[in-house]
């Protein structure tokens, strides 16, 4: 009901003047039922009202804006900031909407936010597959997409994407994998190929996917390291803060997930962190400089 009642206000601001009979066509619904509306909204002090005869209908004083008889300055105030923090993400097309509900609402923007995401790779093909995936998640559209995995191979996928999020910088697809059978995280910067199919699906009732840390969704594993000073400022940024010594270093243990990539951080760390557990990732780390120090010889 509350949904339809805002569907008439934000008809009548748009038309001078509109008939029962019509708004009771938009909305699906009787002509009685219009009418009961149109006595709720004017007991909420919308300004509504009618005239019979020729030419009559229903219509809204022409410099109304919607006020505090429907929301208060702080639910007006959330429903902007939220929309404007989205918008700042880079990948939203909100701002026309943002610019809609402040003229609706008569207020004047808060400058409160402002956001970069800064990303390596290809940002504008991330941001391409980004405004894809959300059409395909509205939409209810299988999508096919080429991922490389943390094994070093290309995988073809076909998936009923359910949810974009947004965790440890870096944005995810949460969908239903149709050759795992199972609900599964797709990396947006490991997407190859995405194609959005004809066909749709059935989509399953909204759940909270972040509730818990990814890392405890798959197989996981714990990983402690010592950190020297050089590269502590880093690692403060990136990992769970451990014990500090005297001489500036840190101790700290976390969990993965994704062998590859501890491997490949770890030796972006360089020189500034050695693995103290688990033994295999030490010897995991040994070999890939091994490996890239003959390399460099062949050189």
């Amino acid at each position: 009901m509350v949904e339809r009642l805002f569907r008439i206000v934000y008809v009548l601001m748009n038309q001078e003047t509109v008939t029962c009979a019509k708004l009771a066509e938009q909305m699906e619904c009787s002509t009685r039922t219009i009418m009961r509306d149109i006595d709720k909204l004017s007991m909420a002090g919308i300004p509504i009202f009618t005239n019979k005869g020729k030419g009559g209908g229903i219509s809204l004083l022409p410099d109304f804006v919607l006020d505090k008889a429907v929301l208060d300055d702080t639910e007006r105030s959330q429903i902007l900031s939220s929309l404007q923090a989205i918008s700042e993400t880079g990948y939203g097309e909100e701002q026309m909407i943002f610019d809609k509900l402040r003229s609706l609402f008569g207020t004047e923007m808060t400058d409160w936010i402002e956001i970069e995401f800064s990303r390596w790779g290809e940002p504008e093909k991330e941001e391409f597959f980004f405004k894809q995936l959300k059409s395909a998640i509205l939409k209810h559209q299988i999508i096919e997409l080429t991922y490389a995995t943390s094994q070093g191979k290309c995988s073809v996928r076909k998936v009923k994407p359910r949810k974009l999020c947004y965790r440890g910088h870096a944005w995810y697809l949460f969908g239903f994998c149709l050759v795992r059978n199972e609900n599964r995280f797709f990396k947006l910067k490991r997407m190859l190929e995405l194609v959005v199919t004809e066909e749709n699906f059935v989509p399953l009732p909204p759940e909270k996917v972040l509730k818990e840390p990814m890392e405890q969704m798959e197989n996981t594993m714990l990983v402690k390291i010592k950190v020297f000073k050089e590269q502590l400022y880093r690692v403060l940024e990136e990992l769970p803060h451990g014990i500090l010594s005297d001489d500036g270093s840190m101790i700290t243990e976390f969990s993965t997930n994704d062998k590859t990539a501890i491997v490949n951080y770890i030796l972006s760390l360089g020189d500034g962190a050695f693995v103290l557990e688990p033994k295999w990732l030490q010897e995991a780390v040994k070999d890939q400089i091994d490996k890239m120090k003959k390399r460099y010889d062949e050189i």
